[in-house]
């Protein structure tokens, strides 16, 4: 009996694959075995996530000290359908011996970023970094990592594409008074030293310098990079200008530069929410002081402060965003724990109750969004103990 069954060109199928979503190709991993190794390989990876014609973006909250949830940020949030309940990657063995009193909060992950898919979590009890990528269940854990990050520094996580590098990114500002200088000169008493420290994932090691920058920490929620493109941004409080300032670091350049805020304004008017970036900007959620309502700035045209744009008021404050929606509209968190989807009016559209206030609120770092990628953990490649700076690389000080 003649077989008239045809088989499509590999080239077809690699194109047709290329651009459906993660989800939907992982299912096509079991139709056989070349297809299996096919989308298994990590080049199909690089070309899918380069190439795909509608990522997927979805929001990844904790549940618990195992699971994370992730919900799909296009979907409706009252049929809760599109939910998906992740088990987290354990963590080492604790190195504190006995359960103390903070034993409970010191157990939970913390969310530290997201980049390319790839989630990065801290477990501060047993001092390990994980870099997950939740879409294909794969995870790496670069353990004996003894920072109090989240208390202690200004920290981002982004990706270096001239070196192909994940890093860590983490800030240390203390106030001047605190250290002598080395030139004697009292008009820098406003100056503050630091130091900056970047982990790299490929490499497995550090780089840390010193750093003069006057500013000053406006505290936990903030501290928190917002990464966009190849540059992590905080919003800090500037000692010279008497009030807050967005810092940006470039992860390809290695340098610091500062961005203002819109021209009009001051502390008495405003109180800012957060720091994000949306649609493809930066953006700030402001409360107006005085005022039951908020307003959401973007920068449209980047470090260009004429650019400043008021684009909703929201009739209520409270409200951090997260992402801005295809329709327009934006997905976010309120301080009660709810995820609100607000109409492109800032108009309340749909809610969903979550869990405890300080799990859900987006403000802090218990959330984060990620796109739905294919691509794969990165290897360790070892380097030697000078780096292109010139800069010794601080194994040890993991």
């Amino acid at each position: 009996m003649k077989n008239d069954t045809q088989t499509l060109p590999l080239e077809l199928i690699i194109e047709i694959l290329m651009r459906l979503p993660v989800r939907s190709v992982l299912g096509f991993k079991c139709v056989c075995k070349s297809w299996f190794s096919l989308i298994s390989d990590p080049q199909f990876g690089i070309s899918h996530f380069d190439l795909a014609a509608s990522p997927t973006h979805r929001l990844l909250q904790r549940c618990n000290h195992f699971y994370a949830e992730s919900i799909d940020t296009e979907a409706p949030l009252k049929k809760y359908s599109s939910a998906v309940h992740f088990l987290l990657p354990p963590p080492s063995p604790p190195h504190h011996g006995e359960y103390d009193n903070y034993a409970d909060y010191q157990d939970k992950h913390e969310i530290l970023g997201s980049c390319r898919g790839l989630v990065l979590l801290y477990y501060k009890r047993y001092c390990d970094l994980i870099l997950w990528n939740p879409s294909i269940g794969a995870h790496k854990r670069s353990p004996n990592f003894a920072y109090d990050i989240t208390f202690q520094f200004l920290y981002g996580f982004g990706y270096d594409p001239s070196t192909d590098e994940y890093l860590l990114m983490m800030i240390g500002l203390y106030e001047s008074g605190n250290y002598k200088y080395d030139n004697g000169n009292e008009s820098e008493d406003h100056e503050c030293k630091g130091n900056y420290q970047i982990f790299s994932f490929k490499t497995d090691s550090w780089y840390i310098d010193d750093v003069f920058v006057p500013y000053k920490d406006l505290g936990d929620k903030f501290r928190a990079g917002s990464l966009f493109d190849e540059t992590l941004h905080w919003l800090v409080f500037s000692e010279d200008k008497k009030i807050p300032v967005i810092l940006a670091f470039d992860l390809i350049l290695r340098s610091f530069s500062e961005i203002p805020l819109f021209d009009h304004f001051t502390m008495e008017k405003y109180e800012i929410y957060s720091l994000r970036v949306m649609g493809g900007c930066l953006c700030v959620c402001c409360l107006v002081q005085g005022y039951e309502n908020a307003e959401i700035w973007v920068m449209k045209e980047y470090k260009v402060q004429s650019s400043w744009t008021k684009s909703i008021v929201i009739p209520t404050s409270g409200f951090s965003p997260l992402r801005i929606t295809k329709d327009g509209g934006i997905l976010g968190s309120n301080t009660c724990g709810r995820l609100e989807k607000l109409n492109y009016k800032g108009e309340l559209h749909e809610h969903l109750n979550y869990g405890g206030g300080q799990w859900l609120y987006s403000a802090n770092l218990q959330s984060a969004v990620y796109r739905e990628s294919l691509l794969s953990l990165p290897s360790v490649v070892r380097v030697p103990s000078k780096d292109d700076h010139g800069k010794t690389s601080e194994d040890d000080q993991q």
